[in-house]
């Protein structure tokens, strides 16, 4: 069960790490233990962060990435595992306990920190030139590097099985080369699944999330995480956000109606 006397109030951040020391067994605690410790720790780190004031020094995608962690525990903490199962849920807790020890880092209040913070401001780096990568494709290419990323619809009728993804560098490398070369994308057989169309619609929702959300999406994107499920994961945080008084204005018709993340107060 989760101590919730260890915790000063004045270093809230005490507290994720304890609650966070708890998470390194979630597989052998009750559920109702690991949800609460999940809750506890979004509370805690929002709780640090917008009394701090520090929240609007980091870079917009450390602040997504941020908002992204308080969303995945609020979520783990108020849905039950069994709609959707031990394998979803197991995915969500282990993503929550590195992106809220990330997220703690960043105040400096986390010991052991050291290469947590490296390496993930490695990606978080690198995520913003494959951003930027993809933003210099055509329209056509930057369709077909989302499109690669996403797995085949498959029917029941198809005895073949999907063929190994590629990583998104190494689909960002072939679009540029082929760019290159003044190549277009090879338009696809399937009937079911016009070629593009799929693409296309991604990167339109890609690019209609605020400014460092569109980074953060892409991070994970680079770590394995389809596209469809990258960008509507980054939604839906933003949507579960308000739970901590965080209004993001976002699906806005241009950048300039795109307002940062207030902090609560």
């Amino acid at each position: 069960m989760l101590d919730k006397t260890a915790t000063p109030e004045k270093r809230p951040l005490a507290g994720v790490a304890a609650a966070l020391g708890v998470l390194d067994g979630w597989r052998a605690m009750s559920w109702a233990d690991v949800a609460e410790a999940a809750g506890r720790i979004a509370h805690l780190l929002w709780d640090d962060w917008s009394r701090s004031g520090a929240f609007e020094s980091l870079a917009a995608h450390d602040q997504a990435a941020v908002l992204h962690a308080l969303a995945v525990g609020r979520r783990v903490h108020s849905e039950p595992r069994s709609r959707l199962g031990p394998d979803f849920w197991q995915s969500r807790v282990d993503e929550f306990r590195t992106e809220a020890a990330y997220s703690a880092a960043l105040r400096g209040d986390l010991q052991g920190s050291t290469s947590l913070i490296t390496d993930r401001s490695r990606e978080a780096i690198e995520a913003v030139h494959q951003w930027q990568r993809l933003r210099a494709l055509p329209s056509a290419w930057q369709d077909e590097v989302l499109e690669r990323l996403s797995p085949d619809r498959r029917y029941s009728w198809r005895a073949d099985t999907s063929p190994a993804l590629p990583s998104l560098d190494e689909a960002l490398r072939h679009a540029e080369a082929a760019v290159s070369n003044g190549t277009l994308p090879v338009p696809g057989d399937d009937r079911w699944l016009l070629a593009g169309v799929r693409g296309q619609d991604l990167v339109s929702r890609l690019s209609r999330l605020p400014e460092g959300w569109q980074t953060e999406a892409v991070r994970r994107m680079a770590d394995g995480v389809t596209p469809l499920t990258s960008v509507s994961d980054a939604a839906q945080s933003i949507n579960i956000v308000r739970v901590f008084g965080v209004y993001i204005a976002w699906n806005a018709a241009s950048p300039s109606h795109t307002s940062r993340p207030a902090p609560r107060a």
